[in-house]
């Protein structure tokens, strides 16, 4: 674990729909950039004012640079509700940000898997985009499915894994299936050695009970208010079948079976 002030390389809006837009921005951090794998996330600084860091998932590594993609809330008048992402969104090229990272545990890809399925929802792809790069580059198959409330929430065709059979769904069939994630991934389970997902709460719960998945070992990321970041205040703690965990320390990422679904609140 490191904390670093890391250049922003970049930080561009690359999403708006109702209620929201996501954000890409890449910082220069190279003693994280070293050490970060999938499935782990920094806590950032969000200005003098903010007490408590944000917790972001690394998007993705490439030599000494993370990338990082977050949404920012927005009111119905487009103005921000979120003080500590406005305040992340608002950095240009050449500021700083106070950074601590890698943290959390990562995604385990077994050494003889051939074939992925990454399953995301929304900003659920954030953590998830990092392991596609690592499975396509390690010659490993890789399926998204990829799903959103409607096109406006879809990343744009080059910022998904280049190398990975997308599929879309959108609940209003604005783009590529109608219908929820949940509803095609049955048909994708026979394609694949091991599965991943991260995405809304309700998401992840209803794909926890699908019969198919029953005897397989699927991983999660949970996406959770954190205080500290680094275990000691045990305000991201969640029960599970081996007791209660701290996300930020035994996860974020868990298997999906051992988690205790109806008492989490992401």
């Amino acid at each position: 674990m490191n904390q670093v002030n890391a250049r922003v390389i970049s930080n561009d809006e690359v999403l708006r729909y109702p209620g929201a837009g996501c954000f890409l921005m890449q910082i220069d951090a190279p003693a994280i950039a070293s050490a970060g794998l999938p499935g782990q996330f920094l806590m950032l600084k969000c200005g003098k004012n903010s007490l408590l860091r944000r917790p972001l998932s690394i998007h993705g590594i490439s030599a000494s640079r993370i990338r990082l993609l977050y949404r920012v809330s927005r009111a119905a008048d487009g103005t921000a509700t979120g003080k500590g992402t406005d305040w992340l969104s608002r950095l240009k090229k050449g500021d700083s940000v106070d950074v601590i990272g890698p943290l959390g545990n990562d995604f385990k890809i077994a050494a003889d898997t051939r074939r992925v399925l990454l399953v995301a929802g929304g900003i659920g792809i954030a953590p998830l985009g990092f392991l596609a790069e690592q499975a396509l580059s390690s010659g490993r198959q890789v399926t998204l499915l990829l799903g959103a409330r409607s096109a406006a929430g879809i990343l744009p065709h080059n910022l998904l894994p280049s190398g990975a059979t997308c599929v879309l769904t959108t609940d209003d069939g604005s783009l590529g299936n109608k219908g929820l994630v949940i509803d095609i991934l049955p048909g994708y389970l026979e394609q694949a050695d091991q599965i991943y997902v991260c995405g809304p709460q309700a998401m992840m719960e209803k794909i926890s009970v699908i019969p198919g998945l029953v005897s397989r070992s699927v991983q999660v990321s949970l996406e959770v208010r954190m205080g500290c970041g680094a275990g000691a205040c045990y305000g991201c703690s969640i029960r599970t079948v081996h007791g209660m965990k701290r996300v930020c320390r035994e996860g974020p990422v868990f298997d999906i079976k051992d988690i205790i679904w109806q008492e989490v609140s992401i």
